[in-house]
């Protein structure tokens, strides 16, 4: 599924597991591993290392959450151990590398959104979409209470998550305290060809 996931951007399930094996969960690292360097060739600067754990860890999230649009045998009480909190400190390694597979956290959101939007499942994705949010800016719709430490803390991922605010139009977060100012250096002169409402919104200030 992930590599369907990665390589065409679609979900296909091949039977209700839950339970992953340490045999895949090895193979997923290791393709995940091969699809980062991949996107490495992309960034700004080699300053950021390629997590497993974390990757993994986003796979698995994007993996359950999957099944649980599809099969939902569980009761509400019992959807938390599937999507744990990760377990090691959320830096800027940690950041890219969850979001290999996170990245698709939010059309997983709209997806539950659209089907039930009373669904027990969101505000548990909702969280995770909340502390990875990088991986969630086009569906961020309130930033009081992000946390940007690991953001700011590491020019290239800045950058990144810059380009990527720029990218989906995010107006909320392009107007953080911490973004702002990146967001405008970025567009520059070009503010009105590229993101017109932007611009608006630094002259109404």
């Amino acid at each position: 599924m992930i590599q369907v996931l990665r390589q065409q951007e679609e979900v296909v399930l091949y039977a209700h597991v839950l339970t992953i094996d340490e045999q895949e969960q090895h193979e997923v690292t290791d393709y995940l591993h091969r699809e980062y360097l991949i996107e490495t060739l992309n960034f700004p600067s080699d300053s950021l290392s390629f997590n497993p754990e974390a990757a993994l860890w986003g796979a698995k999230i994007i993996y359950n959450a999957a099944q649980f649009i599809l099969y939902r045998n569980h009761q509400e009480k019992d959807l938390q151990p599937f999507f744990p909190a990760f377990e090691n400190p959320v830096d800027a390694g940690a950041i890219v590398s969850a979001d290999l597979c996170l990245r698709f956290l939010p059309d997983v959101l709209y997806q539950l959104e659209a089907i039930d939007s009373q669904d027990a499942l969101i505000p548990l994705l909702q969280q995770i979409a909340q502390t990875w949010h990088y991986s969630a800016i086009r569906y961020i719709r309130e930033t009081e209470q992000l946390d940007f430490e690991a953001i700011v803390s590491d020019p290239s991922l800045l950058q990144l998550y810059t380009d990527r605010v720029i990218g989906y139009k995010n107006l909320k977060l392009s107007a953080h305290p911490l973004i702002q100012h990146h967001v405008k250096a970025n567009l520059g002169l070009y503010a009105d060809h590229f993101w017109k409402a932007f611009k608006l919104e630094q002259h109404d200030e």
